[in-house]
């Protein structure tokens, strides 16, 4: 399974959000997948971040504890049931469900998605994310990220 790198999005100026609206369940679903979702936007290379990216076509999906540069994953299967996420978690045996939400916000830039899971088996509950992310395999963002340094 590919770990895509966040240090795009961590390139980008943060701000406050300004507003919210929710998005329906079927819509949450889809946004969900194959999108990378932070709980924050990183100022400098050693803040630390928690990133998840939930990708069926591979098998499931990979939660980071990392910095830009260094970290730590931990790969996991789930499976979406209406407005909840079953978690599978293959190295300690958790089995996990929680409800979900996605919604419409303005900001922090360069987020227009809000994700909260209710009851995280990793990390925090609050993630963020961008609706037009449409690099499925962090090719564009490696290259981005290389332009950068």
């Amino acid at each position: 399974m590919r770990i895509v790198p966040v240090l795009l999005v961590a390139a980008l100026a943060a701000c406050s959000s300004k507003s919210s609206s929710s998005i329906s369940d079927s819509e949450s679903r889809q946004l969900l997948i194959d999108r990378n979702w932070l709980d924050k936007m990183p100022e400098t290379e050693r803040d630390r971040l928690h990133v998840y990216r939930f990708v069926p076509s591979m098998g499931g999906g990979v939660f980071q504890d990392r910095t830009l540069y260094k970290g730590t994953f931990e790969l996991f299967v789930f499976k979406v049931d209406g407005d909840h996420i079953d978690f599978n978690l293959p190295e300690t045996h958790e089995k996990v469900r929680s409800q979900f939400h996605i919604e419409k916000i303005d900001g922090p830039a360069p987020f227009d998605l809000k994700l909260t899971i209710g009851s995280d088996p990793r990390g925090p509950s609050v993630y963020y994310g961008i609706r037009s992310e449409t690099d499925r395999d962090g090719k564009l963002l490696e290259q981005e990220l290389a332009a950068k340094r």
